[in-house]
């Protein structure tokens, strides 16, 4: 029986929180998707992510391994271009549940910086817990990403509904025992927890 249900954040919740094309274009670039930059600066990316690295060591091997100079700027780069906006029709949809009785919660991939915005945009406030990538220190679609919070939640893995927009981390969730479903848009998210009697 369900008893939490998780929710990501980016391409799930909000939107518009894609930040590297005018990132990519502000550092002088004709790239506008991070994968297009080197390996090294892809994986630094994932590791700033994870809380591994600060934000400035991350910038510091763009520089190295581009061999092209960050511009000046104040605060987080990183959250320079980051304008997130919420998914009425799914937030609806969390609010339902809440209303229902069940716990929800958020298991995001973030930032530091972008984690810092969506407080303050009060983005995160309908969640009764967020658990975040950076202060796990595991990100999906890690499995221990879906382990820590399978313990912090004291739950078995089928009491846990998820739904995220990336295949990669559905199929890790599911993999550890998650009932976890590919997001696509509000209208599939209600039929789904519709099927699974969590609404009616």
């Amino acid at each position: 029986m369900i008893k939490v249900c998780m929710f990501d954040m980016g391409g799930v919740l909000v939107r518009n929180f894609l930040v590297a094309p005018k990132l990519l274009a502000f550092l002088g670039r004709s790239e506008t998707s991070f994968s297009e930059l080197p390996d090294i600066f892809r994986q630094a990316l994932r590791a700033h992510s994870k809380g591994e690295i600060e934000e400035l060591e991350l910038w510091d091997i763009y520089e190295k391994t581009t061999g092209s100079c960050v511009p000046k700027h104040e605060g987080s780069l990183l959250g320079k271009f980051f304008e997130p906006t919420v998914d009425i029709p799914t937030q609806d949809i969390l609010c339902e549940l809440k209303q229902k009785g069940y716990r929800v919660i958020c298991g995001t991939n973030v930032n530091d910086s972008h984690y810092t915005i969506h407080h303050r945009l009060h983005q995160y406030d309908i969640f009764d817990h967020i658990y975040a990538s950076h202060l796990l220190h595991s990100a999906k679609p890690e499995g221990a990403f879906f382990q820590s919070i399978l313990e912090s939640e004291q739950l078995e893995p089928d009491q846990l509904f998820f739904t995220d927009d990336m295949p990669a981390n559905i199929e890790s969730a599911r993999t550890q025992g998650l009932e976890a479903y590919l997001y696509t848009d509000a209208i599939a998210l209600q039929a789904q927890l519709e099927k699974l009697k969590i609404l009616r």
